[in-house]
């Protein structure tokens, strides 16, 4: 089978892997903000699970593109698989804060109603909100916005030569990012999008372009890829305490090393046991715990809050219900919700990665 059609079972566990932390990371601010309390986890910068999913979609956008070179309008085919596999349920989860904001405003945290910001959330247009920060209505929606600009870029990549156009990408967001830096936009559009974040796709990019081309793989180094894994997590840790590093640097490259270790180095067998049976099923649900979480955890947060005690206990008892009821969350969410939109918006034909 062609290494561009194989299902990376690696990459599945680091998609789960990332979308927990991201979940880890909320739910213990959240637990630490209204329980009022400091939980020594939260010195690990759980949030950073996001870095690891820039890196695994630039990989990932790398090594599937190459079936679009040998197809008619294959730029469009791209772009059309993009959508369906990103647009409707992050559509779905955008509309059910909207209406959440309508009927029952005073159940969100720190989202207001407007109109402007509503209509650029849907469109992937970056809008600075009322508080300075640069957001959509859904705010995990962020992310989708660089996804969106990176997908956009990447066609283009179609249009070259296929050795030619990763690097041509790669030098081309590079380069943008510089000049944001240099010039310093003043737009929101053009700063979100000069964003130096966007050269953590890169590092995904240059990931799956070895993969593709070059890698002949190595059977068989599970314990020297668990080795890896270690090292990119501590790096993650330790580059991330004094806080003075650009954020491509100080998580981007740890992620790299991560995402590299499970690609490269990591066995793709079969998934027998239970806990890989459970981190291939939340990698297929990585996306939808990403944006369905924070439903959960603020649903959690009015019920639970009240009933527990105002202590350490307390709180770690508030960190693991809501992690468990927002995975299960997350299951019900893939089974019901995102693998029916699949369906429905998918060609038999079109192969979505």
């Amino acid at each position: 089978m062609s290494k561009t059609n194989t299902k990376l079972i690696g990459v599945q566990y680091m998609r789960a892997l990332a979308s927990m932390m991201v979940l880890v990371g909320h739910v213990i601010a959240e637990a630490e903000h209204y329980f009022g309390v400091h939980l020594p986890l939260d010195i690990i910068p759980w949030t950073r699970g996001v870095d690891i999913f820039f890196v695994i979609s630039g990989f990932i956008i790398m090594v599937s593109s190459q079936k679009y070179y040998d197809i008619q309008n294959g730029v469009g085919v791209f772009l059309r698989n993009r959508f369906v596999r990103v647009v409707p349920l992050y559509w779905f989860f955008t509309t059910l804060m909207l209406v959440v904001l309508l009927v029952m405003p005073g159940a969100t945290k720190d989202t207001q109603m407007d109109w402007m910001q509503t209509i650029t959330s849907y469109l992937f247009i970056p809008y600075e909100r009322y508080d300075g920060r640069a957001a959509p209505i859904l705010s995990l929606g962020w992310t989708l916005n660089f996804e969106i600009f990176f997908y956009a870029v990447f066609s283009l990549a179609l249009l070259l030569p296929r050795r030619i156009g990763p690097w041509a990408v790669i030098a081309a967001m590079a380069l943008w990012s510089l000049l944001g830096a240099v010039i310093g936009f003043e737009q929101t559009v053009l700063r979100v999008w000069a964003n130096p974040l966007i050269i953590e796709f890169c590092f995904g990019v240059a990931l799956g372009y070895v993969y593709v081309f070059h890698w002949q793989g190595v059977p068989g180094r599970n314990g020297l890829a668990f080795v890896m894994l270690a090292v990119g997590f501590l790096l993650l840790v330790l580059l991330n305490v004094p806080g003075d590093l650009p954020r491509f640097i100080a998580s981007g490259i740890p992620a790299a090393v991560m995402v590299g270790a499970v690609v490269f180095l990591w066995h793709q067998s079969e998934v027998h046991s239970i806990l890989s049976r459970f981190g291939a099923l939340m990698g297929d649900c990585s996306f939808a715990l990403y944006l369905s979480h924070r439903f959960v955890l603020r649903a959690l947060t009015i019920v639970l809050v009240p009933l527990l005690p105002g202590t350490a206990e307390g709180a770690g008892l508030f960190v693991l219900l809501a992690c468990t009821v927002a995975i299960l969350g997350s299951i019900v969410v893939y089974h019901l919700i995102e693998r029916p939109m699949l369906s429905l918006f998918s060609r038999p034909r079109r192969q979505i990665a």
